[in-house]
């Protein structure tokens, strides 16, 4: 399965300010049939890895975070290339909207939470 990558903009490249992640354990599913019995498949959907992320961006680079999520991301159902503290280049998705504090009037803070889903690694 081929999985689209939004665009991430040129203008706005490098890592978050303030990155707090933590990992999803793996989550087995359950079915309930219809004769109302729970039925449990032992699968597994792989570890999630989930992260609370921040920058402040100068003010002129608004329209590009917006346009990011919003156009490139499809509101976050496409998944974009990140890049980690370590400077690793991977792909995640973002899980809501930016949540925007302004700093100042030439700046403000992009705050949102990206998943890295298990289908995600070595693209």
């Amino acid at each position: 399965m081929a999985i689209t990558i939004g665009a991430r903009p040129a203008d706005i490249d490098g890592c978050w300010a303030s990155w707090e992640e933590k990992q999803d354990p793996n989550i087995i599913r359950t079915d309930m049939e219809s004769t109302g019995y729970v039925k449990v498949r032992r699968r597994t959907t792989g570890i999630t890895r989930r992260a609370n992320v921040s920058r402040v961006f100068e003010a002129k680079y608004f329209d590009d975070v917006m346009r990011w999520f919003n156009v490139d991301c499809q509101g976050g159902v496409r998944p974009t290339r990140i890049v980690t503290p370590t400077k690793k280049e991977e792909v995640w998705r973002f899980t809501e909207p930016f949540t925007i504090s302004w700093v100042g009037p030439d700046a403000f803070q992009a705050s949102v939470m990206i998943e890295q889903l298990p289908a995600y690694r070595g693209l």
